[in-house]
This record gives C-alpha cells, structure tokens and sequence, in this order.
C-alpha cells in the first residue's frame, strides 16, 4: 500500500459543472495538469504501457522544501491522506477510479 492508481476513465464529473468545461477539458488530462493539481507531497507519473492511468507516490517533500524519508508507516499514512484528499474534490467523484496498491 504504497501508491494509487487512478484510472481516469473512470472518474466522474458533477453535472452541474460538466455543461460549462470546455472542450478538450474532459478526463484524461495530460500528466502535467496532474502534477501542478495534486499536493507537493505527492509525486504523479503515467502508469508504464497504459493510457489514462496516473500513479500517485509520497515523496516525503513537505510545504518548507524539507525532504525527509518516509518510513512504511509514514507512506502508508500518506496514502490515506491523498485518498482523503482526493474525496475532498467537491465535483470529482473518484470512488471507482482510485485504487490503493
């Protein structure tokens, strides 16, 4: 348990707000989109050989540019953090496309 996996395919967007995107906004987006979206404690990359899906990774940054090494308690408490995090999202429902590896 020491990523997630999102598969973007999967991630449904509130109604009320998929009327107003515009087009070309719609999931899956572009690695970078992840990267400046998602905290800094979380590192974001493509899954190997598949299309869609984001790997979520604790890096052990924190807010103040420190960098320390995380244990496997800490990591684990990470992850929990970013699938609270992600629950979060008033308009994104990643219950279905979130999963804890």
């Amino acid at each position: 348990m020491d990523r997630i996996v999102i598969d973007q395919s999967r991630i449904r967007v509130d109604e009320s707000i998929k009327a107003k995107m515009k087009p070309g906004s719609e999931f899956p987006r572009p690695l970078s989109w992840w990267q400046v979206t998602i905290p800094c404690w979380l590192d974001a990359s493509e899954s190997e050989g598949e299309f869609g899906r984001i790997v979520l990774t604790p890096n052990g940054r924190c807010a103040d540019g420190r960098v320390v090494e995380l244990a496997p308690v800490e990591r684990r408490r990470d992850v929990k953090a970013a699938m609270q995090y992600l629950a979060s999202r008033r308009f994104l429902d990643f219950s279905d496309a979130a999963v804890v590896e």
